[in-house]
């Protein structure tokens, strides 16, 4: 798979999981669709395949993993909506805002299950894909566990808020370097894809607190601004900004030690963080 068959690729990633959610499914399967119909950045995918073309890994099973990685995504955020309610997802309603609670747990439950499926054209690989996506997959729900056992706490520990942000995150942007490099026979590379992803996470979610602070107090929710205000910091969205210009800049460190360089997509994602939080002036 060439580069430049990138966008033809992301589409064949959407067919895919259309059609594993879609297969005799009724009511969910049709609010399966309309959530992933409203879009997203599919970054998970986009590692994958990018990864996956770095590594010659063949066509197929980029696809199949790339659409693996992108369902798993869309189910953890059909649940987090539930267990926040959220009632608004990229301009559309939450799943459970337009069906309802228990419609929300089996949609989130179809995309989950058919992650799974999509990994059937990875042929003799699938067993060992399936293992490593398992133990991904119980690391976000440690995550969003321990981050829910938090909320209303609070916080002053800084080692804390990155392991919850990690826990919730990073799983999944390390899974899809994670089964590219698998499928390479390149497993001696995923302690740097590990690392890549973990810090990537915290970067992303100091990041995003940024523009969280004010909604994160009014629910109780961890923000690394208050984090830092906590432990005394004068400044402490101006300290949020630079952890989170640091963490990305060390995942670049770490993205460019992955093989064949597979990692730079993640590498690139990092820096236009870094230039975004660079140039935003933060408010005191």
């Amino acid at each position: 798979m060439q580069s430049n068959d990138a966008a033809s690729s992301l589409i064949q990633v959407e067919q895919r999981m259309r059609s594993l959610v879609t297969h005799d499914v009724g009511v969910a399967g049709e609010a399966a669709v309309l959530h992933l119909s409203a879009g997203g950045s599919r970054i998970r995918a986009r590692l994958a395949l990018h990864a996956c073309s770095a590594l010659r890994v063949p066509h197929d099973q980029a696809v199949a993993v790339a659409a693996a990685c992108e369902l798993l995504h869309n189910a953890s955020l059909v649940h987090d909506d539930l267990q926040d309610r959220d009632t608004q997802r990229r301009g559309l309603d939450t799943v459970w805002r337009r069906h309802g609670d228990a419609a929300a747990i089996c949609v989130g439950d179809l995309l989950l299950s058919a992650a799974y499926g999509a990994l059937a054209p990875t042929g003799a690989a699938a067993g060992q894909l399936i293992t490593r996506m398992h133990q991904r997959v119980g690391a976000v729900i440690r995550g969003q566990c321990d981050d829910l056992a938090l909320q209303g706490a609070k916080l002053n520990s800084l080692y804390t808020y990155e392991r919850v942000a990690q826990g919730k995150s990073a799983p999944l942007l390390i899974l899809p370097l994670e089964l590219a490099l698998a499928l390479a026979g390149r497993t001696d590379a995923i302690s740097a894809a590990v690392e890549a992803g973990s810090l990537f996470a915290v970067g992303y979610q100091a990041a995003d607190d940024l523009d969280d602070v004010e909604r994160d107090a009014l629910n109780e929710e961890i923000n690394i601004v208050a984090v830092l205000a906590a432990r005394g910091e004068r400044q402490p969205r101006e300290a949020a900004r630079a952890l989170a210009i640091e963490r990305f800049q060390q995942c670049l460190a770490a993205a460019a030690r992955l093989p064949q360089d597979s990692g730079q997509l993640m590498a690139t994602q990092a820096r236009r963080h870094v230039a975004m939080l660079t140039q935003t002036r933060v408010p005191a």
